[in-house]
């Protein structure tokens, strides 16, 4: 994996950028691979949000070329008997914890393995830092061109630990959602297609009501929150040149209620 295809690595973490950690994970992959070009990805997911992380890396993935890993840290239960694992897509691997980050990718997955095989890790590993103990020098094995079959232990996928939420549930002519992300501006990302739009008759967050935009950010009423359709295909609910955060106090995993009928 180790030609010019297949050197990127990114990173999607809930580290932020006030400590060390993703320099220390940075290191640890170019001081043994100086070639590789590494992608930060997403270092905001907010603290051991599961969730946010699984949808940041489902809307993301599919823009990078073949041969891309992608390592995945968010990770409330690291140390423990949790299983780390490595999941191989038809044009990508992702390195994770299993605990649902992987939940977009499972059912097309070529293949799933449990990273179980010390000898690749780093000399000591500790119970709380697996991004720079165990997922970054794996990274860097497969970069140097072993193959993931020879660096750990396949499993049945359908073993891997799945998470709720990033998928819609449709009753009769009622679907409920879920905000699953909120970006940098306080926009509320739903995991309901876009498509859907043209079907709403009603939709509320809570006992709220919303309104549909008639079209981008610009067409939003002052000081209020509107539905519109997002870049990367699902609904959001936003405001104009504000936060529908702030505007709604809402927070990720608050549900978001269509009538169709």
């Amino acid at each position: 994996m180790a030609d010019d295809a297949s050197r990127i690595v990114t990173l999607t973490t809930d580290f932020g950028h006030k400590d060390p950690y993703v320099g220390v994970v940075k290191g640890i992959i170019l001081s043994r691979f100086p070639q590789a070009q590494i992608v930060d990805l997403n270092h905001e997911i907010p603290p051991f949000d599961i969730l946010a992380g699984a949808w940041s890396l489902k809307i993301s993935v599919p823009y990078f070329k073949a041969g891309t890993i992608h390592i995945a840290v968010i990770d409330p239960r690291v140390g423990t008997k949790q299983r780390r694992i490595a999941l191989e897509l038809p044009d990508c691997i992702i390195l994770a914890p299993d605990n649902g980050l992987t939940t977009p990718f499972i059912a097309g997955a070529k293949k799933a393995y449990a990273l179980e095989k010390p000898q690749f890790f780093l000399s000591s590993v500790s119970n709380t830092f697996h991004a720079r103990d165990v997922f970054a020098p794996v990274a860097v094995r497969l970069l140097s061109g072993i193959a993931l079959r020879d660096l750990a232990v396949e499993v049945d996928k359908s073993s891997l630990t799945v998470i709720e939420g990033l998928e819609p549930k449709v009753q009769g002519g009622e679907i409920e959602g879920t905000i699953v992300y909120i970006d940098r501006y306080g926009n509320l990302i739903t995991n309901i297609c876009a498509e859907t739009k043209p079907q709403i008759k009603e939709i509320r967050i809570g006992s709220r009501l919303l309104k549909l935009a008639v079209g981008s950010y610009d067409t939003i009423d002052d000081g209020d929150a509107q539905v519109l359709c997002g870049s990367h295909g699902y609904l959001e609910i936003a405001a104009k040149e504000a936060s529908a955060q702030a505007l709604l106090n809402v927070s990720s995993g608050e549900k978001v209620t269509i009538r169709t009928d």
